[in-house]
């Protein structure tokens, strides 16, 4: 029968008078004279279960958003286990006991009594016993999870408690991870699998006692769900690890003081690497011999604290002292003086005035885009390459400034003191598409790797006990006539490195992530190693009868970082934007042969597989590319959040598409490129058609569904409905039409439709 919600408010309302009437006050804390029997927000509040003769009895109350108590609660379940204390090396570990289900109109294991003011006492009828022959133990720490089953009324509600059956206090509960560290990536524990929405519910259930698979148990399981799908290295411990202990992480060092074969081998292969060879060693009684925590804590972290603890990466800085626009013939050049500066903020004097001369630097580069407003009007920007770590086998050092197989340097235009002036261009200040952009504003960002030695004294790269580390990015804005501060000149906060680094890693200090863009972009292709070894080339590989064979590298142990090193690439805000503009067409998929010229969603393919930011950011999270089409690929992103969720990353209401009606570059793609080039990077590409920049942002999301065979294919009813309004795909820009998506998409929309 259906209950309308007068209906339902007029028959809880005799409920709530009756009981105001007859009922006692309760205590503080406690549920009065009123009652209800539903629940929005359903809290529980557990009692100190007591154990006698093996059989648990339990109080508990149960109160709604009102601070009502909630009566008639009739379908709970209580799931029990212990703890195992820690004994020969081995780690202290959860076993299942019981669990028993009441449910009031089928069955109840105990009883249930409902005491009419949201107080509630069960008792079970049979005693505590274990899984798999283990046995109740009155010396260890027990754990009760108790469940309120959703209902039309009351929404699923756990509650949990570690106590010891004698009363006294818990000194082991085996608290190691604070689960605020989970939900920097996660929305909430529960959505993460299955089960309750602690942290504690999933070590409680995954016991050795009860898990056939192995590779199940916690905490395996927490460590090898997370290799190839943690957006920081696997060897960071403190990602999801906290440094000492505390009142809520009783054993929080547990992962230092208690190494067993378990763990370590959930993240180190040891039976195939030489390495972590330990078939000697039969069990984890001599564990600590060799791994003192410290030791442990070192050989993961060591360099990477002592690079934090030290600034490394503020050894060295780049100081922008000017750039601006200069007309000759009628062009615009872009003229870019910086110095470099040591830790104390003072000039660095370089060799014969030159930087590219300073063998103490691994890769000096900056990345110059123009038109901040219309996110850039150059494919890939104009950069100047000082000196890089990206190859070309091409370069044979007869330009000479460039070493034979180096990226081919760019010129030192000219050199006043320790300020270093470039010289980039022309510059695109004016094109069909956005028309003149000459009072627009142009972007700097930097990318610069320096070795050094202990003393922090800057050694030439290669030479013995040299380390070597990134500098901080910084970003610069620079209209016609000079730096400018101006936030006019700026593109508007749309992401920031703050929620990029609530997963990636952030450090609030320097306001950068800790991203590592070749965490993801691994080589796995000869060709690949032949002509680049950088982020910067894709390709396929050839077969013995010359045909083309997709690259392809599975996920395990991926993504990994360089201990102590940290990316270059740390502002992944602007900076990225400076190369992953709309005028770059797309090439990877192209070249590893994910698609082709031909295929029937060749068009849409290479729009979703587009290395413009903000479509490549949306198709890449929630894997849209083509270059993802493999299960389990280094490139599969497993994201762990609502991906619905617009606040997630944006800032804002930034997720709005007036804006990229308005100003907003359609994508370029070249449909006539070649998979067979061997340019690095992709510089032989011809723009011959377009797709609208609205269209192309939301299909990065939209663009896949799940056909009747499981398998994920492009979504042509998408595509058409948003030609339906302006949209187009793979045009010429005679053909782009102004896109009315804004309409019906207004920015509350957005929100509904989105769930936000």
């Amino acid at each position: 029968m259906m209950i309308t919600k007068t209906k339902l408010a007029m028959a809880i309302l005799p409920i709530m008078l009756l009981s105001g009437c007859g009922g006692e006050d309760g205590q503080d804390g406690q549920p009065g004279g009123l009652v209800s029997t539903t629940a929005k927000t359903l809290s529980l509040e557990v009692a100190q279960p007591q154990i006698s003769d093996g059989k648990l009895s339990l109080e508990f109350s149960a109160t709604n958003e009102q601070n009502l108590g909630v009566i008639n609660i009739d379908h709970i379940k209580l799931d029990m286990a212990q703890l195992m204390p820690a004994v020969d090396g081995n780690a202290s570990a959860w076993q299942t006991l019981n669990r028993e289900l009441c449910n009031q109109a089928e069955s109840c294991a105990g009883k249930l009594t409902d005491k009419g003011d949201g107080n509630y006492r069960y008792e079970m009828t049979t005693a505590l016993t274990g899984v798999n022959g283990v046995e109740f133990n009155a010396e260890f720490t027990q754990r009760l999870n108790l469940t309120v089953m959703a209902s039309d009324l009351l929404p699923q509600t756990s509650s949990l408690i570690d106590y010891m059956p004698d009363g006294s206090e818990v000194t082991d509960n085996r608290a190691i991870v604070d689960a605020s560290q989970c939900l920097a990536c996660h929305d909430d524990i529960a959505s993460i699998k299955h089960g309750g929405d602690q942290l504690e519910n999933c070590a409680a259930c995954h016991t050795g006692n009860k898990m056939d698979d192995a590779s199940k148990v916690w905490p395996v399981l927490a460590h090898t769900a997370h290799i190839g799908v943690s957006p920081e290295p696997v060897g960071n411990c403190q990602t999801c690890h906290a440094m000492d202990t505390s009142a809520e992480l009783m054993q929080g060092l547990n992962w230092q003081q208690v190494p067993t074969r378990e763990a370590c081998s959930s993240c180190h292969d040891m039976t195939k690497s030489p390495v972590y060879d330990h078939k000697t060693q039969l069990d984890n009684s001599q564990c600590l011999t060799c791994h003192q925590p410290q030791h442990t804590e070192d050989v993961h972290l060591g360099k990477y604290l002592k690079a934090q603890a030290e600034d490394q990466r503020g050894l060295i800085s780049v100081d922008m002292r000017e750039a601006k626009l200069v007309e000759e013939n009628g062009e615009h050049y872009a003229m870019v003086s910086f110095a470099l500066l040591d830790k104390e903020g003072q000039e660095i004097t370089l060799p014969e005035n030159n930087p590219a001369n300073a063998d103490w630097i691994v890769n000096l580069q900056l990345y110059v885009n123009w038109g901040t407003s219309v996110d850039f009007t150059n494919s890939r920007g104009y950069t100047i390459y000082v000196k890089s770590n990206k190859k070309d086998i091409t370069q044979d050092g007869s330009d000479g400034i460039t070493p034979a197989g180096e990226r081919a340097r760019t010129p030192l235009h000219s050199a006043e003191g320790n300020v270093f002036t470039y010289k980039l261009g022309p510059v695109v200040v004016e094109d069909t598409i956005s028309g003149s952009t000459l009072d627009d504003a142009g972007f700097i960002s930097d990318r610069l790797i320096f070795c050094f030695d202990e003393n922090q004294q800057r050694v030439k790269c290669g030479s013995a006990g040299h380390a070597k580390n990134a500098a901080w990015n910084n970003r610069w804005f620079f209209t016609k006539d000079g730096l400018t501060d101006d936030p006019f000149y700026q593109r508007p906060a749309i992401v920031s490195n703050a929620k990029c680094g609530s997963c990636h890693g952030y450090d609030e200090i320097r306001d950068n992530t800790q991203l590592a863009c070749r965490s993801c972009h691994s080589q796995p292709t000869e060709i690949n190693k032949e002509l680049a070894n950088t982020t910067c080339f894709s390709g396929h590989d050839h077969g013995p009868n010359g045909e083309h064979l997709r690259p392809f590298e599975m996920k395990q142990f991926k993504p990994s970082g360089k201990p102590g090193f940290i990316s270059s690439t740390a502002d992944v805000v602007d900076p990225c934007l400076a190369c992953h503009n709309p005028n770059t067409p797309p090439t990877q998929a192209i070249r590893e042969m994910h698609t082709k010229a031909g295929d029937w969603d060749y068009i849409e393919q290479l729009t979703v597989s587009h290395p413009d930011h903000k479509v490549w950011m949306h198709s890449l999270h929630t894997n849209q590319r083509a270059t993802q089409s493999d299960e389990n690929g280094v490139r599969s992103i497993d994201y762990p959040a609502d991906k619905a969720n617009c606040y997630r990353c944006h800032e804002g209401d930034t997720f709005g598409v007036e804006r990229l009606t308005e100003r907003g570059r359609p994508l370029a793609l070249d449909l006539d490129y070649n998979p067979d080039s061997r340019a690095h990077p992709a510089t032989d590409i011809t723009v011959d058609a377009y797709t609208s920049p609205v269209s192309a942002t939301c299909y990065a999301c939209h663009a896949n569904t799940t056909n009747g065979q499981g398998e994920r294919v492009i979504n042509k009813s998408v595509r058409a409905h948003m030609e339906q309004h302006g949209g187009r795909f793979g045009v010429s820009a005679d053909e782009l039409e102004v896109e009315s998506c804004a309409v019906c998409h207004s920015i509350d929309n957005l929100k509904q439709v989105h769930g936000i």
